[in-house]
């Protein structure tokens, strides 16, 4: 259960084998290498197996580290359980690599990156949780993210340029949870639209964003136990009863939404 701490170093290589063999629960490499060793270095990982991995910087002063094609290609011999990358600067353009070597690892942490689009998903990719907080994207990148069949939790927050919800999630039988919140989402026809063939999923974040419209179909996300508006603005709810299908769902927060509630029947349907 070791941790191993060796961020803010100036680590100039690891040498091939170093870590062979080597079990931790943590290792965390932040600001530790030289801009132009970090490829090369993390090469000498090889042979590790450690519960969570973290890489990356620790603020805009020190992002100096832009994500080139083949930078986490020494990842693919090391076997963990979570990736943490942060704070990397602009993502060069053609760079398509960033899950070859982190395709099956079962939990993703991408924090604070110039990245715009999700990159290429290999084939029976294993990634089971996937957090993008503080990346660059415009539309939520639903089309990609459907490549991870085996998704069960996914959150996308905190993007400052995410304002358009036209892609659609489809075939993600196992995810459960998706949060969505702190965005600036404007879209209407929610939500039975963006999740097809979604039928699991239970838990439902579109708290502090700009604009929603609902339309009261709930077909593809039926089995909803929680649902979370606050602090976006919403149309629909209050005129005409827009959750009659939710027969499950056990939370839902509308507060901050500017609901006028004019009709009886606002909300009907929620018997749990």
């Amino acid at each position: 259960n070791l941790t191993l701490v060796l961020s803010l170093n100036n680590i100039k290589s690891i040498e091939p084998g170093a870590f062979a063999g080597i079990h931790l629960a943590e290792l965390a490499l932040r600001s530790a290498f030289e801009s132009s060793m970090m490829q090369t270095s993390l090469q000498g990982l090889a042979g590790l197996q450690v519960s969570r991995l973290i890489v990356g910087v620790f603020n805009d002063q020190d992002r100096q580290q832009d994500f080139e094609r083949g930078l986490l290609d020494g990842l693919c011999q090391v076997q963990m359980e979570e990736f943490v990358l942060i704070c990397l600067g602009d993502f060069e353009d053609g760079t398509d690599t960033l899950f070859n070597c982190i395709g099956n690892v079962s939990t993703i942490r991408l924090v604070d990156l110039g990245l715009k689009q999700i990159s290429q998903v290999p084939v029976g990719s294993k990634v089971k949780q996937l957090e993008c907080k503080k990346c660059g994207f415009d539309d939520v990148p639903a089309l990609k993210l459907s490549l991870f069949k085996e998704l069960r939790v996914l959150r996308i927050t905190k993007n400052r340029s995410l304002k358009t919800f036209e892609q659609k999630f489809e075939g993600l039988s196992n995810l459960e949870v998706i949060d969505l919140s702190e965005n600036r989402l404007t879209f209407s026809r929610c939500c039975s639209r963006q999740f097809r063939n979604c039928s699991n999923l239970k838990h439902l974040n579109l708290s502090f964003n700009s604009y929603i419209r609902l339309t009261g179909d709930f077909i593809n996300a039926e089995n909803l136990l929680y649902l979370d508006f606050q602090h976006t603005t919403l149309f629909g709810p209050g005129t005409y009863p827009v959750f009659l299908s939710l027969q499950r769902l056990i939370y839902l927060d509308i507060s901050h939404t500017k609901t006028e509630v004019k009709s009886q029947c606002t909300f009907c349907g929620l018997n749990s």
